[in-house]
């Protein structure tokens, strides 16, 4: 990456609505989303963005790109429908979710949608001053301070339900375009969480690049049934929920952290505020039986320190010598456990993380909270393409002394072994439990800060893949980069597969003088 010390001029040329080109404009409809979806409206949006360089027949210097790449987002759009319409909570006269609060509906069609947000920008430097090559972060490069890649690449636009209160006339999607000095590129998409997770997402941008290309997406077709996954909750019109699946959802390794624990020390002001929209009223609140939960950790988490933010490339021959020093170092009782290359990594970067951290010497607790995608976790499992936000947060604790020193194989086992526990009985008893919750948002499944460590993976979703050219292409050129763009928040990991190189991309969020530390350990490379 070429050396250049001056800051990157952006100017914005045109931001607008944007709609499907082929919508019913004649009836509406209204969808209430499932009740996962209600569970994550509280997460920040999911989010990415893709830099692409500049090819024969994908070109940033020539106008028509983006004028094509409109098109074919809108041509797109039109199996989508319902990102364009306007999200909000149900209200009495729904019918649809009385007497429970915190549950959101899409209504989209007839002539009121809200349509996307559509942002076209210019960069005035190339991609090699901003962001190293595919190949230099795989040689040179393979750790690299992200920490101040502009913000101005990504699409500002407010977002329905980004405080929770807001959503009228807010899109639910946003899109911005950006063209280099050198015909490179950049798309950056944001949507609120509840609509999608990184799954629809990736299966989104899959469909909108076969559109350009007029050619087959690679992944699924898309499934827009939100109430397809609340079957899987079974009855939900009794009055009390079933003693047996509550009891198994509440004996999953799973943070019942409460938000409307005001009493809780160090409890934020900014967590009432968020919270209000969809809490009862104190009067109706006095009255309600709320389910068990623990206080949230607020004191632990200093949201005043740095925070920085690097990417780290592993060698699929890394990740092979992590999963072979794994299953030779776990233990007898998890010795039947079937460990992954993914299981593997996650459980060096924990124990480098809680290193860096200064857990060496403690007995405290610390858990590493992980996102699981819950589609193939039903029987029958639902489509690789349902469109939602089908997931929950699960957790693995150990002492800091036992997560920083290992062995590997004894922290992948454990992984492994908490995530065998989510069967399709376990997430349907799940699922039926938050049915009754008096609020999905009352509930946090995780936390951050240095007890903490939030995981997401984005492995096997072909997101290097996503790929713009010609439908004539021979070998199609992958991405130069993507980010899973997350707030830079102490404790925040996302995994990402580069392509079928086998080697993987850790994004990795942590507290400054924490990740300088990591930086230097040098069992950072032990299996290089």
């Amino acid at each position: 990456m070429a050396a250049n010390n001056r800051s990157p001029v952006f100017s914005t040329k045109t931001t607008r609505r944007v709609f499907p080109t082929i919508f019913n404009k004649r009836e509406t409809t209204t969808t209430p989303l499932s009740i996962l979806d209600a569970s994550v409206a509280r997460f920040t949006a999911c989010s990415a963005i893709w830099f692409f360089d500049a090819e024969p027949s994908v070109n940033a210097r020539e106008p028509a790109l983006f004028r094509s790449l409109e098109l074919s987002f809108r041509e797109n759009l039109s199996k989508w429908p319902h990102w364009s319409g306007q999200l909000r909570w149900a209200v009495d006269t729904d019918g649809l979710f009385t007497p429970h609060l915190g549950r959101p509906v899409i209504t989209y069609g007839g002539n009121n949608d809200v349509g996307v947000d559509w942002t076209i920008a210019t960069c005035d430097t190339e991609l090699d001053s901003m962001i190293p090559s595919r190949e230099a972060r795989s040689t040179t490069d393979k750790v690299w301070m992200a920490t101040n890649l502009p913000c101005e690449l990504q699409a500002t636009s407010k977002l329905a339900f980004s405080n929770l209160a807001d959503f009228e006339g807010l899109p639910s999607v946003a899109v911005q375009l950006t063209a280099f000095k050198c015909g490179g590129w950049s798309v950056h998409i944001k949507l609120a969480h509840c609509l999608a997770d990184a799954q629809s997402l990736l299966t989104f941008m899959h469909a909108w690049a076969a559109q350009s290309r007029k050619s087959e997406s690679i992944l699924s077709q898309p499934l827009f049934d939100p109430e397809m996954l609340d079957r899987h909750a079974g009855i939900v019109d009794l009055e009390q929920p079933d003693p047996e699946m509550v009891a198994k959802a509440r004996g999953l390794p799973m943070h019942r952290f409460d938000w409307w624990a005001t009493d809780a020390p160090g409890y934020p002001d900014w967590a009432l505020a968020s919270s209000a929209a969809t809490m009862p009223a104190s009067d109706v609140l006095e009255t309600q039986q709320l389910s068990p939960s623990t206080l949230p950790p607020w004191p632990t988490w200093n949201m005043t320190l740095p925070v920085e933010h690097v990417q780290i490339t592993f060698s699929a021959a890394e990740v092979g010598r992590m999963k072979d020093a794994a299953r030779a170092t776990l233990s007898p009782q998890l010795s039947e456990q079937r460990i992954s290359r993914l299981d593997s990594l996650l459980s060096h970067i924990w124990m480098l993380i809680n290193r860096a951290r200064g857990h060496l010497s403690r007995e405290d607790g610390v858990y590493l909270d992980i996102t699981l995608g819950l589609r193939s976790r039903l029987s029958p499992p639902l489509a690789s393409g349902f469109v939602g936000s089908p997931l929950l947060l699960a957790y693995v604790a150990k002492s800091g002394v036992n997560a920083s020193a290992g062995p590997i194989g004894q922290i992948a086992g454990e992984i492994r072994s908490t995530l065998t526990k989510f069967t399709p009985e376990a997430v349907s008893a799940y699922i039926h439990d938050a049915a009754y919750e008096v609020s999905p948002q009352r509930l946090w499944q995780a936390f951050l800060g240095p007890q903490h460590t939030l995981v997401t993976s984005w492995t096997q979703l072909k997101a290097y893949e996503v790929h713009f050219g010609s439908g004539t292409d021979a070998t199609p050129q992958l991405a130069r980069y993507v980010q899973g763009v997350m707030p830079r928040m102490d404790g925040l990991v996302q995994v990402m597969d580069l392509g079928d190189s086998g080697d993987f991309d850790i994004s990795l969020s942590l507290e400054k003088n924490a990740m300088f530390r990591l930086l230097k350990d040098p069992q950072l490379r032990a299996f290089a």
